[in-house]
């Protein structure tokens, strides 16, 4: 991945919200009145039934890089242009796949081919690998042969000279733990972690891909920035000056990560901006980043407040060709949804986000009944605010076999930090009230409602 952004501040929506005229450009339909919305989105899971779940249609597509975008890789190597875009897209669909040695040495050889769009793709993908493996010091050592005319303060590759020679590792106490969920004002996750023996709370943050402590936490714990060097992170309001950094220990319950690698902020920059509810920024201690949690069996446990912890281990395959996988990672938590229509519809997985919202690529897949609308919040001492876009009322999807009705699902524009088009983003949300487990080891996002 040549680098990591954050679409939008914690908290906050994307900044562009989609305008009802680039919806009814595509249709001959009078706008609507707009709905006046007042709750907050929600996903509801339901029980399933055999039989309901649709099963993926087949779609074709005129040139390989659309059907890549689509993350149809299968349909990518049909219409592929010669070997090069074929073996690229037998890396990335091993790479999805969880098959890291074999998409490994597929994409080193492309990383000189002579299609220089495949070998930028092929550069990306080989980031993501390793950053994926936390292989960063082969990622720094290819990053320094590697002939580039400037490096980017905020890319892996600049970020894997600041890592390079820290050994990370995670021990397991049990095979399982236990500990207690607490939430943000907008419902975000959020656990106890010691750090160097200090005990602060953190998120819970898929959609951050490294783990991320405010200047505060890290001198009350003693840990100290390493290399030297200013890096940043990326956000779409501006760049965020940050520090590379080892902690020497951080405990989540029964899970021990020595020498786990993470970015260092100002306490002003990592802060929670409730949107929706009107209140101040709510400062935060940290954020346990997808660099720990794709090493977990993590369960929220809405119902119980509580967060198991396990040991990761091979789960029985689910019923169906792809072996139940529906989670992936490519620079982003991507998570594979089937619509009634058939349609796949790919959604970023972020539990830090407050609620989950679409782009126009949702509405489109899914042939979903779309309205102007205005979002009304009531805040304190009378006032209110409102915002103005595109909604959809309700949108079923299904997990698995698992139907998901997803409603009052705003669109937004969003780019994502990956090759992918992606069509939206499952936030907090997705879990509240009920239970939803990653296991990245197996591919598996499971949601249950209560």
């Amino acid at each position: 991945m040549a680098e990591h952004r954050a679409q939008y501040p914690k908290g906050t929506p994307p900044p562009r919200v989609i305008c009802a005229a680039l919806l009814l450009a595509s249709t001959s339909c009078i706008t609507p009145k707009p709905l006046v919305i007042t709750a907050r989105p929600v996903v509801e899971a339901s029980q399933p039934r055999p039989g309901d779940a649709p099963h993926a249609a087949i779609r074709w597509y005129d040139t390989f890089w659309k059907a890549l975008a689509d993350v149809n890789v299968q349909a990518a190597w049909i219409v592929a242009d010669g070997s090069e875009q074929r073996k690229l897209a037998d890396a990335i669909e091993d790479f999805l796949g969880g098959d890291n040695a074999a998409a490994d040495s597929t994409v080193v050889p492309l990383l000189s081919a002579k299609d220089s769009v495949v070998r930028n793709a092929a550069r990306i993908t080989y980031g993501a690998i390793l950053t994926a493996e936390g292989n960063w010091t082969r990622l720094a050592f290819y990053a320094d042969s590697a002939k580039s005319e400037s490096r980017d303060a905020a890319g892996v590759e600049t970020w894997a000279s600041a890592f390079k020679g820290v050994s990370t590792s995670i021990a397991f106490a049990d095979s399982m733990s236990v500990v207690p969920l607490g939430h943000s004002e907008s419902g975000v996750p959020i656990v106890p972690v010691v750090v160097n023996g200090v005990t602060r709370h953190f998120w819970l943050d898929t959609g951050s891909s490294i783990t991320i402590l405010t200047s505060d936490v890290a001198d009350a714990s003693h840990v100290a920035g390493i290399n030297g060097d200013t890096l940043e992170l990326v956000t779409s309001v501006g760049r965020l000056p940050t520090r590379a950094a080892v902690v020497n220990s951080l405990k989540i319950g029964g899970v021990t990560v020595t020498n786990a690698r993470a970015m260092i902020v100002s306490p002003g920059a990592l802060q929670m901006r409730e949107v929706t509810s009107g209140l101040a920024p709510q400062p935060i201690d940290g954020v346990i980043g997808f660099d720990v949690i794709r090493s977990l069996d993590l369960t929220i446990d809405d119902i119980h407040d509580r967060v198991i912890l396990r040991k990761p281990s091979p789960r029985p395959p689910a019923k169906g060709d792809d072996k139940g996988r529906n989670l992936s990672w490519y620079g982003v938590p991507i998570v594979t949804l089937i619509s009634e229509t058939g349609a796949a519809v790919h959604l970023v997985l972020d539990t830090g986000a407050e609620e989950t919202f679409g782009t126009p690529g949702m509405a489109t897949k899914t042939h979903a009944r779309w309205r102007p609308a205005e979002r009304r919040t009531v805040l304190g001492f009378g006032g209110s605010k409102s915002e103005s876009g595109i909604v959809i009322p309700s949108v079923r999807l299904y997990l698995g076999d698992i139907p998901l009705t997803f409603k009052r699902i705003f669109l937004y524009e969003a780019q994502y930090p990956t090759i992918f088009t992606l069509d939206g983003t499952l936030g907090a949300d997705a879990g509240r009230g009920g239970i939803l487990r990653i296991d990245m080891t197996n591919g598996r996002l499971d949601i249950a409602s209560k």
